[in-house]
């Protein structure tokens, strides 16, 4: 009898990629069916009352984040699928965005290459069509969409997220990712100028006799 899989974690990066798809509010604000939502989605649901904790700092709003990930992350637990950690991270993305349910009928009877093409079938509303291909790519590539570590931080005004006025932040020292460097360009090399070239070699005293006697 084969054992199970492991239990496996989501990367640092995993949560920035989801971070960077659901962007971040720090106060307090109505979401599209009217339910109280702070931070990355934290409702009542997950134990906290948006209206009563006030403004949020941005380290407080990820602490929250990593608590309310937990659930989506025990869900593709629960799967018990033999996953790469990109695909774990793919799935516990589209599991925060859709949820356990979902992420069940999704999974069930599919092979892991299965999966993979059947995440696109979860495109509704049409505007989460983009973060689909996304996690479908980290999927099946392991390529994450965000390289930076910079999500979107956005304002509220009249209990509404103003998407216009967001602006970034680096949030990778909030977890343990590392900071890619890129190198810098060098400075073109200048063209080495030519060589001198080499003195004729000095006639020794026989040559230079031998050239008198010639002209004589």
């Amino acid at each position: 009898m084969l054992a199970a899989p492991e239990l496996m974690q989501i990367s640092s990066r995993g949560m920035i990629d989801i971070l960077s798809h659901e962007g971040i509010c720090l106060d307090a604000y109505l979401d599209s069916v009217g339910v109280w939502t702070i931070g990355a989605g934290q409702t009542k649901s997950d134990d906290i009352d948006p209206r009563a904790v006030g403004r949020l700092t941005i380290e407080k709003a990820i602490d929250l984040f990593k608590k309310k990930i937990k659930q989506y992350t025990d869900a593709v637990d629960a799967l018990r699928l033999d996953l790469t950690q990109y695909q774990y991270d793919a799935l516990s993305s589209a599991c925060y965005n859709f949820g356990p349910g979902n992420l069940r009928t999704l999974c069930r009877g599919r092979t892991i290459a299965q999966i993979g093409e059947a995440l696109m079938l979860y495109t509704k509303p049409p505007e989460i069509r983009e973060r689909r291909q996304k996690e479908q790519t980290l999927f099946k590539t392991g390529k994450y969409s965000n390289t930076d570590g910079k999500i979107l931080v956005f304002p509220v005004e009249n209990h509404k997220p103003v998407y216009r006025k967001g602006y970034m932040i680096d949030v990778r020292p909030y977890f343990d990712a590392p900071i890619v460097v890129t190198p810098s360009i060098a400075p073109p090399v200048k063209p080495a100028a030519p060589a001198t070239p080499p003195a004729p070699p000095a006639k020794s005293w026989w040559d230079t006799l031998t050239s008198f006697f010639k002209r004589s």
